[in-house]
Formats: C-alpha cells, sequence, structure tokens
C-alpha cells in the first residue's frame, strides 16, 4: 500500500465529506421531486374520473377525437366539471335520481378530502425540502471551517521538519557555571525542570512539577521537587546565574476558580543556554508567551492553559488555539481550543469562559459565529459554577429556536473530583437538541 502524506489523507477526507453532502442532498431532493410528482398524477386522475362520471358522452367523443382526458391541464378539467356541475344545479339535476345524488355529493366529498389530504403531504414535502436545505448549508459551513484547520495543520506539519533542523545546534564554548552545575548534586533534578520547560514550553508551576515528578519517578508530593525549582529561580552563591524566572503582572491570589493562581514561569536566556547546553536544540517558546498574545487577561490565557492540559489528560488531542476561522458572512471566528475528541475523532471547538462582567452585545454575534462554525456543537470550559450556569443561560438565550447541542464545564468542579452523571465525562452541563 502507497502510503499517503497527510495533506492527502486530509484532502480525501475534505471530498469524500463533500461528496457525501451533495450526494444525501440530491437524493433528498429527486425523493422530493418523485413525490411531487406521484401527488400530481393523483390528482390529475381523480379529476379525470370525476368529469367522465359526469359527462360520459364528452369522455367517448374526446376518445374519438384521440384527445383524451387524461391529456386535458388541471385547468381544463376543473372548468369543465365546474360547468356540468351548475347544470346539475339548474331544472335538470331534478331527473337525476335521489340515489344518484347522493352517491355524488359523497365522490364529492372524497375528493375534497383527498385534495386536502394532498395538500398537508405537500407542505409536509415543502418543509422537509426547507430543512434538509438549511442542514446542507450548516454542514458546508462546517466543512469550510475543518478545510481551514486542516490546511493550516498540514502547512505546520510541512515546515515542522525544517524548523527541527534549524533549531538543532552545538553552543560552544560551553559557559564555566553550566560545567559547575553539571557536576553539583542538585543538578539531576534541577536539569529536568530545565529539559521538561525546554521541550514542552510548559509555564504553570504545579505542571512542571507534575512533569519533573513523572521523569524523575517521585511523587509529586516530594519537596525535592519544589526545593529545584527555587534553587534554579534563586541559586546560591554567585557563580550560578538565575535559570528560571516567575512571569510578572500575574495576580497570584484570589483565584475565581478557588485557590491562588498558579506561579507562571520561564527560563531565562540562561536558562535557554543551559536547554541549549544539554539538548543541542532551541528552547520551546513559553505557552504563556505564546498565548497571552491572543487573550485579554493573564488569568485568561493560565485558564486556557489549564483547560488544555484536563483535555489532554482525558484523551483529546490539541490541535491548535487561538487559531482564525472565515465564516460565510466574511466574519472571523477564533476559538480558544481546537481539538479532537477521542471516542468519535471529530474536531470539536472550545470556548474558556471567566466569571467576570462581560459586554452583553457582543455576547449574542460571539454565540452565533461558534454555532455556525461548530455546526451547533458548542463545548465551553468555565472557571467555576456560577460562571458555568451564567455562559449557558447566555448561549440558550442567543440560539433560541435553533437547534444545538451545548456541553459545559468548570475547573472548580473538576479539581474536586466531579465528573458528569449522564456519561462519567467531564462535561457536566449536556443539552442536546431541543431539550430545555
Amino acid at each position: 500500500m502507497v502510503d499517503l502524506t497527510l495533506e492527502e489523507i486530509h484532502r480525501n477526507q475534505s471530498i469524500r465529506i463533500s461528496r457525501e453532502i451533495i450526494g444525501q442532498s440530491e437524493e433528498h431532493e429527486q425523493k422530493m421531486q418523485a413525490n411531487a410528482q406521484k401527488l400530481w398524477e393523483n390528482a390529475h386522475k381523480h379529476l379525470v374520473a370525476l368529469l367522465r362520471l359526469l359527462d360520459q358522452d364528452y369522455d367517448e367523443s374526446c376518445e374519438k377525437a384521440t384527445r383524451p382526458l387524461e391529456s386535458f391541464s388541471d385547468d381544463d378539467l376543473a372548468y369543465l366539471i365546474h360547468v356540468r356541475l351548475r347544470t346539475l344545479q339548474g331544472p335538470a339535476s331534478k331527473k337525476i335520481e335521489p340515489e344518484a345524488i347522493n352517491d355524488l355529493k359523497q365522490r364529492l366529498k372524497e375528493l375534497n378530502q383527498k385534495y386536502s389530504d394532498l395538500e398537508r403531504e405537500l407542505i409536509a414535502t415543502q418543509e422537509s425540502k426547507k430543512n434538509t436545505q438549511a442542514e446542507k448549508v450548516a454542514l458546508e459551513a462546517h466543512l469550510a471551517a475543518l478545510r481551514q484547520i486542516q490546511k493550516d495543520e498540514v502547512a505546520q506539519d510541512i515546515q515542522s521538519p525544517k524548523s527541527g533542523t534549524e533549531e538543532s545546534r552545538d553552543l560552544t564554548p560551553v559557559p564555566d557555571w553550566v560545567k559547575i552545575w553539571q557536576s553539583s548534586k542538585n543538578f539531576e533534578k534541577t536539569s529536568a525542570a530545565i529539559f521538561i520547560m525546554g521541550e514542552m514550553g510548559i509555564a504553570l508551576r504545579p505542571s512542571i512539577i507534575k512533569q519533573m515528578a513523572k521523569r524523575l519517578s517521585l511523587s509529586t508530593a516530594n519537596k525535592n521537587l519544589d526545593e529545584a525549582l527555587n534553587w534554579l529561580m534563586s541559586p546560591e552563591g554567585n557563580e550560578f546565574p538565575i535559570l528560571v524566572e516567575q512571569i510578572s503582572g500575574v495576580v497570584e491570589q484570589g483565584s475565581s476558580s478557588g485557590g491562588n493562581q498558579p506561579a507562571v514561569l520561564h527560563l531565562t536566556q540562561e536558562g535557554q543556554v543551559a536547554y541549549q547546553v544539554l539538548s543541542g536544540k532551541i528552547s520551546k517558546e513559553n505557552e504563556f508567551d505564546t498565548l497571552i498574545r491572543h487573550h485579554s487577561s493573564p488569568e485568561h490565557t493560565i485558564l486556557n492553559i489549564q483547560a488544555g492540559e484536563i483535555l489532554v489528560d482525558e484523551g483529546y488531542r490539541i490541535q491548535g488555539r487561538a487559531q482564525a476561522i472565515n465564516l460565510s458572512n466574511g466574519e472571523t471566528y477564533i476559538p480558544d481550543i481546537i481539538a479532537v475528541d477521542p471516542k468519535t475523532g471529530e474536531v470539536i471547538f472550545v470556548e474558556v469562559e471567566r466569571d467576570v462582567s462581560k459586554d452583553q452585545i457582543s455576547r449574542k454575534t460571539k454565540w452565533m459565529k461558534f454555532y455556525e462554525a461548530s455546526n451547533g456543537n458548542l463545548y465551553v470550559f468555565c472557571d467555576n459554577l456560577n460562571c458555568q450556569r451564567a455562559i449557558q443561560g447566555e448561549i440558550n438565550l442567543a440560539l433560541s429556536g435553533l437547534n444545538f447541542n451545548s456541553f459545559l464545564t468548570n475547573l472548580h468542579g473538576l479539581r474536586n473530583g466531579k465528573r458528569a452523571g449522564k456519561d462519567g465525562s467531564i462535561w457536566f452541563s449536556q443539552r442536546r437538541g431541543n431539550e430545555k
């Protein structure tokens, strides 16, 4: 089997999805047209039968003239029927036997009922066609969003091998303090922190401790891990530079998700040198430094990082962050996180919300953009329960009358071990379809 490139796989997936959407739409259109044709033929047949009943002589003359009643238009048949009914209502109608009159009335009643049934079926068919068309438009909008994501992902994959070779470089000469550090007793634990921050770009102190414990096969409660980070931030004596520092501008006290905000750390220039000496590569950009450019505050940036870590722990794959998506109306939608669901393999968009006052005028526009890009599947990560309830209310109000699915959770509940009662997932509030 010939291996396909990632770009070809994504292109094939896009083509297959497009063909399925178009095929389903055309198939439904053909069914509706066939049904409408059948309904018309049935109604036309009843008109012919009624005129034939009212005037058998005229029917025979039409047959002899090779212009049978079936070839007449609906309007012509209706006109001829009305003419004969008016004639029957005159003096000549008295010659008709009472039984024939009753039979005619019954036939007319049945015909009216059939017309009513056909009219209802036609309205239902038109409504079904309208819904199908709306669903097609929504799927095409969602497909366009997915194509943009795949295009950017392929571009990143193509560029990544080149950037990887550019990052590999030797540092000569090695600074003297690095050699002294390598021979020190705390090198194993402190170098683990440098490796983790350089390789992964992790910024939150608790996350760095967690990864250090994993790498060194220690408990996260081991105080030596904290001490190692403290040494990197404030080394003893003057022979070592500061390798790790705390990012300023982040308020530590009073996190709305409960407890204090985690300390945000990054490598200093000397710390980047240390990583380059140890690995031969340029360190990855710090995730906080990367994301703060796209978010409204340090607190919102931290919550985005925490949400991403929880999603990864639950098996989701983070495919993108703060990636712009062009919508069909010319506007732009920027989801906080783009992830892949481990159960279905579907791409989902995740919004991250904090419990702070917001501009209500722009909120409806936000949720409408989210609705279009996600095809009505809204995932929201909040910092606490109050925020989760408020956001659910906002979504319900903004998308009132639309068919959507919403999945909401909050960091405070997850920290306390809470899970959804329905399926044990991290999404506490799950609203599907037209549920209230």
